[in-house]
């Protein structure tokens, strides 16, 4: 058993500590909890999870505690997404982290990565280390931005 105020483990989507920003938006396609949203300009009222040139980084999806027979912890198209849009959350690492706190960039897979190079700059921060690649790991949303 872990301390208080630890977890005994990571869950895809789920926040990190307790000063957290959520917001709700329509999902205009499914999204899978622990990925990031966009906003695609001119529809400010819904998010969706594959990246389109010029999108918006809203934040993170957080895990979702409803369990579709097929779908667990799925948001599915237009149902409301739970949306991490400033804070910590788990996340899945799609390269190896060992020098957090560094920049934690977006990939077209929906991942999170050390490596700006053909990624997605959304002003996130790994704020933990994962020597393993797809492990769970924590980064700070720090706002809405859009992606360069």
């Amino acid at each position: 058993m872990s301390a208080y105020g630890t977890m005994d483990s990571a869950i895809l989507g789920l926040q990190y500590g307790f000063d957290n920003t959520i917001e709700s938006f329509p999902a205009s396609a499914d999204v899978t909890p622990g990925r990031p949203v966009y906003q695609t300009p001119g529809t400010p009222t819904t998010v969706h999870q594959t990246y389109v040139n010029g999108d918006v980084f809203v934040g993170v999806a957080v895990v979702s505690q409803k369990s579709n027979v097929a779908d667990v912890g799925y948001y599915k198209q237009y149902e409301v997404v739970n949306v991490l849009t400033d804070g910590k959350v788990w996340v899945q690492a799609a390269a190896a982290v060992s020098t957090a706190p560094v920049a934690a960039y977006a990939d077209s897979n929906g991942l999170f990565s050390p490596t700006a190079s053909g990624n997605y700059n959304v002003g996130a921060m790994f704020i933990g280390n994962q020597a393993t690649v797809s492990g769970l790991v924590v980064i700070e949303v720090n706002g809405r931005k859009l992606v360069a």
